[in-house]
């Protein structure tokens, strides 16, 4: 099990390809294995060094107690970057992964080749976010729990969803095992585990990347948002006020487009990725490199 010590946390990853260096980076709560339960992972190995890993807190990386802010994690990648020998990369993150790379391509430039986002919500962008703490994903997952007697409440509130999850008896923890399948009962085993950590808080914290760090941000970014996304606001946002930005929706999805639509999001990074590492052969600067 490949993993790396970077910013006093032990970070667990995979790579495998050949190319210019691609990072994938999971939402909050998720972990590497979405990439590779979704084929991106292998799809992009056959033309990039692919490299994905758990964020600090999930699947087999470390769980220290503090340190789930954008800020912190997008120093977590850049020593990352720097312990694995990376060459400028092209990060792919999807939700709160896509705000960490924003945020380490305003922090760590030299790390940034371009960005790829995946629907992603940014905190210091709330403010302009009509539907900011609702997701027909969450109001999916306040009914679910409701099935086994826990009440979320009607707004995304990541320290109640932790709470309530790490208090569950055994029979209801089981029963929901039951209910999310093979697949979704990695990800319900992790949220107990955050309940002892400030992710839950740490993740809605502006920490420091405002709407004008966004705007001062120049390296290339593709801005890929679901058809059904509660943050459409923000896409809009972004292609008019990114200096480098290319924006697309994704049909059929609601906010987990890599498995949602999984042939049309795969299509499309790997589409904005080749037009991207095409740009940067011919005008280093393009790609934010030089």
């Amino acid at each position: 099990m490949p993993d790396v010590e970077v910013n006093s946390t032990r970070l667990y990853y995979q790579q495998a390809g050949n190319g210019p260096d691609v990072v994938l980076v999971h939402a909050v709560t998720s972990n590497l294995a979405v990439w590779v339960f979704s084929g991106l992972f292998d799809a992009l190995a056959g033309h990039y060094r692919v490299t994905a890993y758990d964020l600090r807190g999930h699947g087999f990386s470390a769980r220290p107690a503090s340190g789930y802010t954008s800020a912190v994690m997008a120093e977590d990648f850049r020593q990352l970057h720097r312990a694995l020998g990376l060459k400028p990369a092209y990060l792919v993150g999807h939700s709160f992964g896509g705000v960490v790379s924003m945020h380490a391509a305003a922090l760590a430039p030299e790390c940034v080749a371009g960005v790829v986002l995946s629907d992603s919500f940014f905190p210091g962008l709330k403010h302009i976010e009509p539907n900011f703490g609702k997701m027909e994903l969450w109001n999916e997952l306040r009914q679910t729990f409701g099935r086994v007697g826990v009440e979320l409440g009607e707004t995304v509130d990541f320290e109640r969803l932790f709470r309530e999850t790490a208090a569950l008896p055994a029979a209801a923890f089981q029963q929901l095992e039951e209910i999310y399948g093979a697949f979704g009962r990695g990800w319900l085993r992790q949220l107990p585990l955050l309940a002892a950590t400030t992710c839950g808080a740490d993740v809605m914290a502006e920490a420091g990347l405002t709407a004008e760090v966004l705007t001062r941000i120049q390296q290339p970014v593709v801005a890929l948002y679901d058809e059904f996304s509660p943050f459409l606001a923000t896409w809009n946002w972004l292609k008019q006020y990114l200096p480098c930005c290319v924006a697309e929706i994704i049909p059929a999805a609601k906010h987990l487009a890599m498995l949602d639509n999984t042939a049309g999001f795969t299509a499309a990074v790997l589409r904005h990725l080749q037009r991207l590492t095409a740009a940067s052969t011919a005008s280093p600067d393009i790609a934010g490199i030089a």
